[in-house]
Formats: structure tokens, sequence, C-alpha cells
């Protein structure tokens, strides 16, 4: 099916509950698409060192491992879900339209953890409302993530294009106003119903469910892997002269690569398994970072982010859909948090500092090199629990 017979069709469906995350995922990751791949390469071009650029990075994780699970555990025990959300949007949206005025390291921090604050709970608690949605009505998680791929893509393709001519200040005012339609669609999904007087119990056996702890243990060494690879290969193609239109080809190739590995997604997880899944993601991701490393041609990081696209959608929807598995309906937001955290958390906060001071001091493409290995240990990390029959997909916290 062409993707305007798929767009036809998706368009038929998505006023139902269960496929009411499509939309959103296509305008959100639109707005971020707008802004995001680019933003290092702003700071890069405002003169701040590799180092002072890993600090403006290791902001959005701290708050991702402080702030996400924090607020997502009062979005779940006040059921606060879609509120939190429209207004974490709101202010997100302000605080990127904010981002246009600083040109020092002393003028960006502040409104680097503003954003930071306000972005830590709107991906766990979107992920968890929409694939508990899209479970509850028979609906594979991947038809709805797939969206914000494509999306993602064509802004960040478009956007390379567009900044390259007109320059970083009207992407600011651009990504703002894309936050709109955000807020609107956070609006219109489907909130979970739960009994509070059960919850308490259900988060304490979180320890007791030793595949997920196996899972946010590899998802800390895979975000480190990823973390590298955020912060810094926008820079790494501006550095070989692939300028913003190459940069936004990388994350847009990417993301485009991402939507048929979501599509077949299902048949995937049927196949295999989900825990599988999420190896072979792993695997792909260590690939490509290799590859990174080993070439120095910025069209061909091209066809290795492709790679790493495909690798990043085979462990999101895995590692989403296996949360959402075995996660009690009480605690869906913040277990999705608890994974967000250690993966976009405590990983980059660790590892993004120190990789601003490699890329000085060793290169990028040693830096690369390093998070294929981490890659690599991630795989191996879960693994040796799948091995063991500790990733059988079943609910082990029941509710």
């Amino acid at each position: 099916m062409s993707l305007v017979a798929s767009l036809r069709s998706a368009l038929g469906r998505w006023h139902k509950p269960g496929w009411r995350g499509a939309p959103y995922y296509l305008v959100f990751w639109a707005a971020m698409g707008i802004v995001y791949p680019f933003l290092n390469n702003h700071f890069h071009r405002l003169g701040l060192s590799g180092f002072q650029i890993g600090i403006l990075s290791a902001i959005a994780p701290l708050m991702t491992l402080v702030g996400g699970p924090a607020i997502s555990y009062v979005a779940d025990r006040r059921q606060w879900q879609k509120r939190i959300l429209f207004w974490a949007l709101a202010g997100l949206g302000g605080a990127i339209f904010l981002l246009r005025y600083p040109q020092t390291f002393a003028g960006l921090l502040p409104l680097m953890l503003l954003m930071a604050v306000l972005r830590s709970p709107i991906t766990p608690i979107a992920d968890s409302l929409i694939a508990r949605s899209a479970s509850r009505h028979h609906v594979d998680f991947g038809n709805l993530r797939l969206w914000g791929s494509l999306s993602f893509a064509l802004t960040s393709l478009i956007g390379g294009a567009l900044w390259e001519r007109l320059g970083f200040d009207p992407m600011f005012v651009a990504a703002a106003l894309g936050v709109l339609p955000v807020m609107y669609m956070s609006t219109k999904l489907e909130k979970t119903k739960v009994l509070p007087s059960h919850t308490p119990q259900s988060l304490q056996r979180v320890r007791q469910d030793k595949g997920l702890i196996a899972l946010l243990a590899a998802t800390f060494l895979i975000g480190a892997s990823e973390g590298m690879y955020v912060t810094f290969s926008g820079v790494y193609m501006d550095q070989l002269g692939g300028g913003q239109f190459l940069t936004g080809a990388l994350f847009g190739m990417a993301a485009l690569s991402e939507i048929p590995v979501m599509r077949a997604s299902g048949a995937i997880s049927r196949k295999l398994g989900r825990s599988q899944m999420v190896l072979l993601g792993y695997g792909l991701i260590a690939v490509s970072f290799f590859g990174y490393a080993a070439v120095h041609v910025p069209g061909v990081l091209v066809l290795f982010a492709m790679l790493k696209g495909m690798g990043f959608a085979l462990y999101l929807v895995g590692s989403v859909s296996l949360i959402d598995a075995r996660a009690p309906e009480a605690w869906a937001s913040t277990l999705q948090s608890l994974m967000t955290a250690a993966s976009w958390g405590l990983a980059p906060l660790i590892t993004n500092p120190l990789a601003g001071w490699l890329s000085d001091s060793l290169g990028l493409p040693a830096l690369f090199a390093i998070a294929g290995i981490l890659a690599v240990l991630a795989a191996v990390l879960l693994g040796i629990p799948m091995l063991g029959g500790l990733m059988e997909e079943k609910p082990l916290l029941d509710s």
C-alpha cells in the first residue's frame, strides 16, 4: 500500500479511540523535528565548546531522571495525565520561542533547564496513554508511532534546507507555533481509568520483576550510546562539511527508515517476541555507530543513520510494548517514565559531559566507536536474562 493510501486509510480511523495516538505523534514529532536536530549545531555556531555543549545536553537527561518519574508519579496518583501533559506542552512551546534570544552559555543555561523540566513528563505520559489505549483496542503501537517518525523526517529535511538559507532565528518561532496543535491533540487522547486503592502494592513489586530490571539496565546502556549520537551526530556532520541540509537529512532519513519497521513491528513482535525484537534493534544500533567511526564521508553517514533508525524503531516499539505488557494499569505512566529516565535521563547525564570532553580530546570518530561498544554491552545485558527465561512476556506485575 502506498504512503498516500496509508494516509487515507489512517485518516478514516483516527477518530476512533485506539487510533488517536497517531495524529498526536504526527504533530508532536513534527514540532520536535523543526528544532531538535539543529539545536547543538546552533550552539556550535554560537562558539560553544564541545564540553559546554555536553553540559547543556546533560540538563535534559537530569530532568528526565529526576523530574520525569516524579511528575509522572503525581500524574498517575492524581489521574492528572492529560492535564499535566497539556500544560507541559504549553510551557515547552514558550521556552522554545525564548531560546532564540540568548547568545552565551550563561544565557542559554536557565532556558535549557526550563525546557528540560517541561519536557521530562511529556513522552512517558503520552506513551503510556497511547500504548494502553492501543492495547485496549487491539491496535499495534508501532502503527501509531510511525506517524511521528514520518513527520519528524519531513520537518527535519525541510528544516535543514530552510535553516541553511535563513539561519536559526526563525526555527524557534516555527517550532513554538508547531506545539499548538500538539496541545490540542493531547486533549483528545483516551484517559486511563484505574482503581487508586490498588496502586501502592503494585509499585512495590517492581523490584520482583527481574526481567523488567534487566530491561531497565540494558536501556541505560543503549541510552548512553544514543545520547552520544543525538548530541554529536549533527556536529560531526557539520565538521565534515555536510552543512544543515545534510544534518537535516541525517535525522530525516533515519526517521524515514523507522516507518516500515514500525509498520511491521506487530508482525515482527509476534514472530520473534518483544524482547528478541529489542535485542535485534540493539545490534543494528551497534553496527551503525561502528560505521560512523570508520567512515568520514558525509553522504555515507546518512546511510548508517538509516540503519540506526531501523534499530531504534525495533527497540523503541519493543521496549514500550514490554513495559505496557508488564505494568499494572495504575503505574503505566510511572513505569514508562522509569524506562525513559534510564535511557534518556541517567545514561546521558553521566555520559554526555564525558562525551563532550572525549570529543574535544579524542575526536568524534573515537566517540562513536565507544557508542557502538555500549550498544553491544546493552545487547549482552539483555541477552543473558533472555537465555535464563527472565524475559518471558507475561504480566508479572498484576495489579
